[in-house]
């Protein structure tokens, strides 16, 4: 069995002011890698996955683009994903009351079951990885890359950024 990739030392190489990125990428990677194998047993993907996962933590019929929106990412390409997860029979696309044009988004029953399986999934290889560390570091952890990612949305907002898709949570 393969051992664990290099991981290049960038102290003294003039990447010093860059470690942050260069581990954020390197967890992300490794982070999708390993929810992309778990899904497997459900016959998921990632792409599957994280448009569920939204559903699950947002009210049920919210519109396409406040999905994108929340997901951060491009309303085209999850256009794709949501057509594979309503022929899956996993979300309902149903008139907005308000707006004819629009679709809402709400999980059927057997999108509810996935989900359900999905969250065991995810909570289960989180639990695997975050073993063995100092819970109280786990949360602090937490709650420091969350404070990272809420500047670095705002960063984002300052500079008019727009959304991209490349399949970040």
């Amino acid at each position: 069995m393969p051992g664990r990739s290099p991981l290049p030392d960038i102290e003294g190489t003039g990447f010093q002011d860059m470690r942050m990125t260069f581990l954020t990428m390197r967890l992300s990677n490794t982070w999708r890698l390993l929810l992309d194998r778990a899904l497997r047993t459900e016959g998921m993907s990632l792409a599957m996955m994280r448009p569920l996962a939204y559903l699950m933590m947002l009210p049920a019929g919210i519109s396409q683009r406040t999905l994108a929106d929340a997901m951060n990412t491009d309303s085209s390409a999850l256009v794709r994903v949501l057509d594979l997860l309503e022929d899956e029979g996993l979300v309902e696309r149903r008139p907005d009351q308000d707006d004819r044009r629009a679709k809402c988004l709400v999980l059927t029953p057997r999108g509810r079951r996935k989900c359900a399986a999905l969250h065991h999934i995810c909570a289960a290889m989180e639990s695997r990885v975050l073993d063995g560390l100092p819970h109280g570091g786990t949360q602090a952890m937490m709650d420091m890359l969350a404070q990272v990612l809420h500047r670095a949305e705002d960063v984002m907002k300052e500079d008019g950024a727009t959304p991209c898709s490349d399949g970040a949570a």
